[in-house]
């Protein structure tokens, strides 16, 4: 049985965006072009080596000149773990157990709550692609299953819908549904998102195996 279930309540939205290498003026007017007033900083560790203008007191500062306000929720809501009950075999973090830690679900709960006061939320990781990024397959297709729609803000200032995103992940993955096989049943869209979502997560997740190395 899948554990995807989309609830239909009045429409609430949600944006994401990936830093990058972008210079912080490029990156404030990108989050100004969608009145984002909150940025959520979901990144586990919140500092890079390439891009200092990211690390995290320097950027809720340039945010604070703006009238952005910073939160960090690395901590809820990353894509890094070591506890071995949250591994797949191989060292990689399985998105699927994380989402069921008590940490991640009240991470969840405070965006919607925020979201629901009217905030322009934004959350922010590293990759400038939501495809490839633990923002997109942990957490924004969770806040789907929990009636946020979620859009992804790209380089040039255009929104990818999530919705869209998973059509890409169904094609990529070549996860069908709706079709009767000898002797099984149809799988669902959603079964078929499940199963596609988790091929994406060992494609893309962090694993401390590598770490190791």
């Amino acid at each position: 049985m899948s554990n995807i279930h989309r609830e239909k309540k009045p429409i609430l939205s949600c944006f994401t965006i990936g830093h990058s290498d972008y210079s912080i003026d490029c990156f404030i007017q990108l989050l100004k072009k969608h009145d984002i007033d909150s940025l959520v900083d979901i990144r586990s560790v919140p500092y890079s080596q390439h891009s200092s203008q990211f690390n995290r007191e320097l950027l809720a500062a340039d945010l604070k000149v703006n009238n952005i306000l910073y939160i960090y929720m690395g901590n809820q809501l990353g894509g890094r773990y070591t506890n071995p009950d949250l591994l797949f075999q191989d060292g990689k973090v399985d998105y699927a157990k994380v989402r069921q830690t008590k940490n991640f679900i009240n991470g969840m709960d405070k965006i919607i709550q925020e979201i629901k006061k009217g905030c322009r939320i934004a959350l922010m990781c590293s990759e400038k692609d939501p495809f490839d990024c633990h923002r997109f397959v942990l957490v924004a297709c969770e806040l789907e299953n929990k009636g946020v729609t979620v859009k992804h803000i790209l380089e040039n200032g255009n929104i990818v819908l999530n919705s869209e995103l998973e059509e890409k992940l169904l094609h990529k993955y070549k996860e069908e549904y709706g079709q009767f096989y000898l002797f099984t049943q149809a799988r669902t869209k959603e079964q078929a998102l499940e199963e596609a979502l988790r091929k994406r997560n060992l494609d893309i997740a962090f694993s401390t195996s590598r770490e190791k190395k």
